[in-house]
């Protein structure tokens, strides 16, 4: 089955990359001196033309966030926006012609600090009612800071019949439209938000497809674009004669020497998956191997699978990492696994990818898109696959000559990804919003 090979639909992607590498790394000016040669070799691309206007500081929309995700600390949507922000701190990107404030509802991320904050009230964002409630308040903040553009992540907008401005919907996932939850409520909330919106940024193609086939719109009029590791899971050297950080970790947490890692679970039945890696650590050449869980709720799923699985009894450990300590397990695990029926996009295979480790997966799209021709893939619906997998993996020899196979691949995957262009897209997809 064929990779997409792009990381985003823009087809001056690669151009931008190189230009934000450079402010990234050099600053405004030389950025500028690459943007003037990427536009005299490619002329057309909104990319480039959002990178012109925003070093030429031209008036550009002012964009209102949305904060209600942001009060949450973990999650996919969390990662999504911890990188926008990022690449919003670039000195220049963000300027007073084209201004961007943030409604606050109790922030987790200092990040935001950089940005205007609008006072907004708390909100569970899993509570439909009091997402639905805000739409009042944020069509007076709209007002109130003039705003051209409303960009949410999470089924708020800024009228329950009428938007009071432009909106700009970041799609994380179709998830909910996929698995038909029965929550109606929360149903209604999505279908408007999505509806509402003139224009959508999907973090993968996988996602812009499933956003096109619920909204009846080509998918060629739906933009998306690939997420990038964040910077703590890229492999770095032990520093000489400093205790090694995996031998303080594994101390620290109880870790074994060999250990199958489950990283995001969730509950058996659910689209992530977990029960196909449980029957697949049953086969009698793999009970001796240990199975680390982590992520939000992990000793809650350990206890599940060890009950439901009678073979997982003693074998499943639970951890809660830092991401610079996630990447160590990333890279120290014989194999990390991702079994899920459906993603949007599969972040962690690429950030087991850059952390050094060897990433197994679900042959699924979203998996299939993250992981490109990097990953070793796996049936959703046939443990029997895993398992052939797992026994190369712990295999010394055969383990080794898979590493061998993948290393190239990683970088090639790897190399295709930048961590600043979805922040520059979203900007541009607000420009477009703006005239729309």
């Amino acid at each position: 089955m064929a990779i997409k090979n792009d990381s985003a639909s823009f087809p001056d992607w690669r151009a931008a990359s190189r230009v934000l590498r450079a402010w990234r790394e050099s600053g405004p000016n030389i950025a500028e001196s690459i943007l003037s040669v990427e536009i005299q070799a490619q002329s057309d691309g909104l990319l480039l033309q959002e990178l012109n206007h925003r070093l030429s500081r031209d008036q550009g929309p002012r964009l209102l966030i949305d904060g209600c995700w942001l009060s949450r600390p973990h999650g996919g949507i969390t990662r999504v926006w911890q990188q926008i922000l990022s690449t919003w701190q670039l000195p220049g990107l963000i300027n007073a012609e084209a201004p961007v404030a943030v409604i606050d509802r109790k922030s987790h991320f200092s990040i935001t600090s950089s940005l205007l904050p609008l006072e907004g009230q708390e909100c569970d964002p899993l509570d439909p009612e009091a997402v639905a409630d805000l739409s009042e308040e944020n069509s007076c903040l709209v007002q109130q800071w003039k705003a051209d553009v409303f960009c949410s992540s999470w089924i708020s907008n800024t009228g329950a019949h009428r938007p009071s401005c432009a909106e700009l919907a970041l799609v994380h996932d179709c998830l909910p439209e996929r698995i038909r939850p029965d929550q109606p409520d929360m149903m209604s909330l999505r279908r408007r938000w999505l509806q509402q919106a003139v224009v959508h940024l999907a973090v993968s193609l996988a996602t812009a497809e499933d956003l096109a086939h619920f909204l009846q719109k080509s998918d060629l009029q739906l933009s998306w674009c690939h997420l990038a590791p964040a910077e703590a899971f890229h492999k770095t050297a032990d520093l000489p004669g400093a205790p090694s950080p995996w031998h303080c970790l594994k101390q620290e947490a109880g870790l074994p020497d060999e250990f199958v890692l489950l990283p995001a679970t969730s509950a058996i039945g659910s689209y992530k998956n977990p029960e196909l890696l449980a029957q697949a650590l049953a086969d009698r050449d793999l009970l001796s191997l240990p199975l680390l869980l982590c992520g939000i709720a992990a000793e809650r799923r350990a206890q599940e699978l060890e009950m439901h699985f009678p073979h997982l009894r003693g074998r499943v450990l639970a951890a809660g990492f830092s991401d610079a300590q996630l990447a160590l397990a990333y890279r120290q695990a014989l194999a990390v696994v991702i079994p899920s029926r459906i993603e949007g996009f599969g972040l962690p295979a690429i950030e087991v990818m850059a952390a050094g480790g060897l990433c197994l997966v679900a042959d699924a799209r979203g998996l299939r898109e993250a992981g490109g021709e990097a990953a070793l893939r796996f049936s959703p619906r046939q443990a029997e696959q895993l398992t052939d997998l797992l026994k190369l993996v712990v295999d010394p020899s055969s383990r080794a000559w898979l590493q061998s196979r993948v290393q190239t691949r990683m970088r090639s995957r790897l190399a295709r990804l930048n961590p600043d262009l979805i922040g520059l897209a979203l900007l541009a997809q607000a420009r477009r919003a703006s005239v729309s």
